[in-house]
């Protein structure tokens, strides 16, 4: 714009003062090496007005053929662009329609850093629905470089490795995540699977406690109680029954109070046919009430006179006498101890409450007992059809 204002007052200034210029007997003498040439002063103002002319309109034309092809490229560029999220879209939709082939050869088109390792993602999806576990393997080594897809991509590969028992190289990815990535509530499911695996009971226990909230109370308590099963199995193959109870004494207090302790402390003295000792923890436990980790295990002890269980059951049932878990659960614990007329009267009636496959097949087996076998093997066919 500057050039063009400065084009045009010289423009201007030459016709104004053009007559007087063309009156000088000045003139411009040009050597070259053979020639000479001679002009008037105006000739050659005129000759250098016409070049600086020549000059901007050369100028604008280069310009103009530089942003026609560079549009041409942007253009082209937005064709490429279209182009792959056609087929991203038309591969995810190939996905969904369980056409994994279709799926793999519209995704294997795009270019991963334009979509993150999203696409790669996708892939290997489609090649685990057609277990090709090695290249869905590769696909997701390729995600997981890409900052966007890193996380779900490693993963991916860890539940892998876990389904495929190599534990110890999933624990290796698991420990290379980034701090924010190991705070991930899949991350803490899949490293105590890794830990349990590999029989590192006590690094499990020691984690889950920084575990509990991401995880839930369910699954905590599940993995707590998993990890002193794990431990207390130990102590007993290699150190005996007697140590077992040792090392339950000479726990924190906190620990032995813990339900997900009580119950797999309980479990292991009842492997180790300690019933009696069982039934005092599962007892000691549950003082404020029956609790859903410990009151199930009341139908696996295997005593004579299990009184202290009997009386605990009795006491609940006055409170709640229509209690189906508690109902079914003396039941059971008197079938255990030899007392088939209570058995009877208490799985009658949780039936009444709730037809449940393993009362059904308990009274089942009271009634067969007493050579009762039209309503035993009544029983044996609603069990089925439960």
């Amino acid at each position: 714009m500057i050039r063009l204002i400065l084009l045009s007052l010289l423009l201007v200034a030459g016709l104004l003062s053009g007559h007087y210029l063309v009156n000088l007997d000045g003139y411009v003498l040009v050597v070259l090496e053979n020639v000479s040439l001679q002009i008037s002063l105006m000739s050659a103002m005129l000759n250098l007005f016409l070049l600086l002319v020549a000059y901007l309109l050369l100028e604008w034309l280069i310009k103009r053929l530089f942003a026609l092809f560079s549009g041409s490229r942007n253009w082209f560029g937005s064709w490429t662009e279209r182009r792959h999220r056609k087929a991203f879209t038309q591969g995810l939709l190939a996905l969904e329609e369980t056409n994994y082939q279709e799926a793999e050869k519209q995704l294997s088109k795009l270019d991963s850093e334009s979509f993150g390792g999203v696409d790669l993602l996708a892939s290997a999806q489609a090649a685990t629905k057609r277990k090709q576990w090695d290249k869905a393997m590769e696909l997701w080594t390729r995600a997981a470089a890409f900052p966007a897809s890193e996380l779900a991509a490693k993963l991916h590969l860890i539940k892998l490795h876990l389904q495929q028992d190599r534990a110890k190289e999933a624990l290796t990815l698991l420990e290379g995540l980034s701090e924010k990535h190991q705070g991930h509530p899949r991350v803490a499911q899949l490293w105590a699977k890794a830990l349990a695996a590999t029989g590192r009971w006590s690094e499990l226990q020691d984690r889950l406690k920084g575990w509990k909230k991401t995880l839930g109370l369910e699954k905590y308590d599940a993995l707590m109680r998993q990890a002193a099963q794990g431990i207390f199995a130990d102590i007993a193959s290699k150190e005996g029954a007697n140590q077992l109870k040792l090392n339950w004494h000479n726990l924190p207090r906190a620990q032995r109070q813990d339900p997900a302790h009580q119950a797999a402390y309980a479990e292991q003295l009842m492997e180790q046919g300690m019933y009696q000792d069982a039934e005092q923890v599962l007892v000691d436990g549950q003082k404020q009430g029956p609790h859903p980790l410990l009151l199930p295990l009341f139908k696996r002890l295997k005593l004579a006179n299990p009184i202290k269980a009997m009386r605990k059951l009795e006491e609940w049932l006055k409170r709640d006498e229509n209690n189906l878990e508690l109902v079914s659960t003396l039941g059971h614990l008197a079938y255990n101890c030899g007392d088939l007329g209570l058995a009877e009267r208490a799985l009658s009636k949780a039936i009444e409450l709730d037809s449940r496959h393993e009362d059904l097949l308990l009274l089942a087996a009271i009634k067969e007992a007493q050579h009762d076998n039209r309503q035993a093997l009544a029983l044996y066919k609603q069990s089925l059809q439960g």
